[in-house]
């Protein structure tokens, strides 16, 4: 990437960032907030787990509507006013919560975990920015781009959510809060994409099943996304759950679990900025380089419901987001090959809205801990990212350059 697209580019890359940098720095906080003494003194085990079970919950159900519909704006309204509204949205979010952990009303903080799910839809947006200008085949490329910002997030967010959080459980959320508005600013004033209106957008609340329902008109999109959400409800099977069980069996603290959860996003890191560049160029398309990263990725999850001492709980840590990251960008780059550009942002929004069924599955399965133990679900997770390779194996592969033209050749003749 050059340096003038670069600077144009860098408001968007930052607004991504600062999605999923709030999103990480929420997860080590609500596993230490729920056993915090306040909370363990006034509710009784079954209860936390509920409530546990509800302040993950929450925000993918937000998420839910909120994907797919700011989605399908930005194909509408354009891309940069639609992270606006996100933005703004986000801050308004996180000043909810920190608010009720000021006034000690749990119910500021559930509807704050709603209404951030509702505005947690620059990835989808972002995304479609940078695919719009990609040729089929560098997809993949240009997607990485977007997912390498989203893992710098994920590596800072649990990191500093952690170390703050323990100190002060509120110092995460004002950071939150500042950094939305700062890029609020910066967004005003940014022209990395055109905001001239695509289509027609109309808002009521059946409009994510409406979207949800195209699906059935465009086939092609059915196989890759089948795949991706497999490996997703997986994926944040163990992601919710190995918090939970380096907290309960090996007795992390609040600052551990961030910096447990920024290995994670090490590995993250390390893949989309040196690993799938590799490992794509040595497979030679992005078919087999999507199977290879669930094969590893299902693989490394199971092994982490071993008894495993907790250096070998990091180490597989990494190596699971690591082999993540393989499949991430590529079943991606396959969703948004399967529709055309103005489309884009709307099937990117469905994949959102994927992820976000996944976290609220996952969620809700944290209400069974009184019942099964959290390596049960760590092995689940990986069986059903496992389970992802069987839609995969119906990739298609994008078109290259060369092919584009002969297909235009044969449909001119």
């Amino acid at each position: 990437m050059d340096l003038a697209t670069l600077r144009a580019r860098a408001p968007l890359f930052l607004a991504v960032f600062i999605d999923i940098f709030s999103f990480g720095l929420m997860y080590p906080l609500i596993v230490a907030l729920f056993e915090n003494g306040t909370i363990v003194a006034g509710y009784a085990p079954s209860t936390r787990d509920t409530l546990l079970s509800l302040a993950f919950s929450l925000f993918p159900i937000g998420m839910f509507f909120g994907a797919s519909l700011l989605g399908d704006l930005s194909d509408a309204v354009g891309r940069r006013r639609t992270l606006m509204i996100c933005m703004a949205g986000l801050a308004a979010s996180y000043g909810l919560m920190w608010l009720a952990l000021e006034v000690g009303h749990l119910w500021l903080f559930f509807l704050g975990r709603l209404s951030s799910g509702l505005m947690a839809g620059t990835a989808p947006i972002a995304q479609a920015s940078v695919v719009d200008a990609a040729p089929e085949d560098r997809r993949s490329a240009a997607m990485a781009q977007v997912v390498l910002v989203n893992t710098l997030g994920m590596v800072a967010g649990p990191a500093i959510g952690g170390i703050l959080g323990h100190w002060d459980f509120r110092l995460p959320l004002g950071l939150a809060l500042a950094l939305c508005l700062l890029t609020l600013a910066l967004l005003r004033s940014a022209h990395f994409a055109s905001d001239e209106a695509r289509r027609a957008f109309s808002l009521d609340w059946k409009q994510p099943f409406r979207l949800l329902a195209r699906v059935s008109d465009r086939p092609a999109i059915i196989v890759p996304a089948a795949s991706f959400f497999l490996f997703q409800f997986g994926f944040l099977i163990y992601y919710t759950f190995i918090l939970i069980e380096m907290q309960r069996s090996y007795g992390f603290t609040t600052a551990d679990l961030g910096l447990f959860s920024m290995v994670m996003g090490l590995g993250c890191a390390f893949s989309s900025a040196i690993g799938f560049r590799y490992v794509r160029a040595w497979l030679g398309s992005d078919k087999p380089t999507a199977l290879l990263g669930l094969a590893l990725c299902g693989a490394f999850l199971i092994v982490s419901g071993l008894p495993l001492p907790a250096w070998g709980q990091v180490a597989v840590a990494f190596l699971s987001t690591a082999s993540n990251i393989l499949a991430f960008i590529t079943l991606l780059a396959a969703i948004s090959s399967a529709v055309d550009e103005t489309e884009r942002g709307w099937a990117l929004g469905i994949a959102n809205a994927g992820v976000a069924l996944s976290v609220f599955l996952a969620g809700l399965l944290t209400g069974l801990l009184v019942f099964l133990p959290a390596d049960v679900f760590l092995i689940a997770g990986g069986v059903i990212v496992l389970a992802g390779i069987l839609p995969g194996l119906k990739l298609a592969e994008p078109a290259t350059g060369t092919e584009l033209q002969d297909q235009a050749a044969a449909e001119l003749r």
